[in-house]
């Protein structure tokens, strides 16, 4: 069959076009491309570090990664502009909804325990608080420390911690304020590290970040025990027991305000998507999270004898 001398260059013009296609598709594989992650500005020391570590062992990847509020995060994924975001919290019921009405490819793997630190200032003696005090404050209940027991001063409380989208006071609005609104005396801040600057600079100020943060923290910052009733190491006390935001603590549940960090993929496909999710979940990515003073989801921990509670 003979082949009109006009369709010769439109019919070379196609295979051209073919044969790159078919090459960018082999160039992409789990550890060779690149990738963009999104992750909440509230746990992202830790996955920074797994960023690192994987572009270090697989030189073929180029990683971009982002911070941002958990809700920004997710509502970039679900628009289909990420492929991959790391995020503090599970998607809430419209979440959901949306994934489901738009029938989303969105695969979840879970990969660490965080929690929140709750820092205050060292020149404020409190080393300790209930978490029916931390809902006070938070509320608007107490807005003075000389309603605080264990703080010595009489200044009205500061509240620093991130704003209505970020994983942090996301998290402590369902899980300590409930339906009450929040305080007035809410400073919102718009990075962790701003967090840390109010707290170190002014003693009136409490702040709430996650404990990947706390080795950015000043020495004139001090992390809080938090007691609860609901949450003791034996069924049987009836002493309130106070633990601070220690790995033991957190896995075995005697910390209050822990939170499960996961990845969340959409249409991950073969790509840089799945290499770096299976790196954060595996030995490697694990032992970072060890190292940071996050407990593991996905390999078995060993508890060591902490030296005060």
């Amino acid at each position: 069959m003979k082949i009109a001398k006009s369709s010769i260059p439109t019919l070379i013009c196609f295979l051209v076009i073919a044969l790159s296609a078919c090459q960018e598709e082999q160039r992409e594989s789990p550890t060779r491309g690149s990738l963009t992650i999104i992750t909440s500005e509230d746990i992202f020391p830790v996955i920074d570090l797994q960023v690192k570590d994987f572009s270090r062992v697989y030189e073929e990847v180029k990683i971009t990664h982002l911070a941002s509020s958990t809700r920004d995060a997710i509502v970039q994924l679900l628009n289909d502009s990420v492929k991959l975001i790391v995020s503090p919290r599970e998607f809430n019921d419209e979440e959901k909804k949306v994934i489901a009405e738009n029938d989303l490819d969105v695969s979840t793997t879970k990969i660490a325990y965080d929690a929140i630190a709750v820092i205050v200032n060292k020149k404020n003696g409190l080393e300790k608080i209930t978490v029916a005090d931390l809902k006070r404050i938070l509320t608007g209940d107490m807005k003075r420390w000389t309603d605080v027991k264990g703080s010595n001063l009489s200044s009205a409380i500061i509240i620093a911690m991130g704003d209505a989208n970020s994983g942090v006071q996301e998290y402590l609005r369902t899980r300590i304020a409930g339906s009450a609104d929040l305080s007035t005396a809410m400073l919102p801040c718009a990075t962790t590290d701003e967090i840390l600057s109010v707290v170190s600079s002014r003693p009136n100020a409490i702040g709430f970040v996650g404990i990947s943060w706390l080795t950015h923290a000043s020495d004139n910052i001090r992390v809080l025990d938090i007691g609860d009733p609901n949450f003791k190491r034996d069924s049987t006390s009836t002493v309130l027991e106070y633990f601070p935001p220690h790995q033991a603590h957190i896995y075995r549940n005697y910390y209050p305000l822990s939170r499960t960090i996961y990845i969340y993929t959409h249409k991950a496909g073969r790509g840089v998507a799945l290499g770096f999710s299976s790196f954060a979940a595996g030995i490697e990515g694990q032992k970072i999270i060890v190292k940071n003073g996050l407990v593991p989801a996905t390999m078995p921990v060993r508890l060591v004898q902490l030296n005060q509670q």
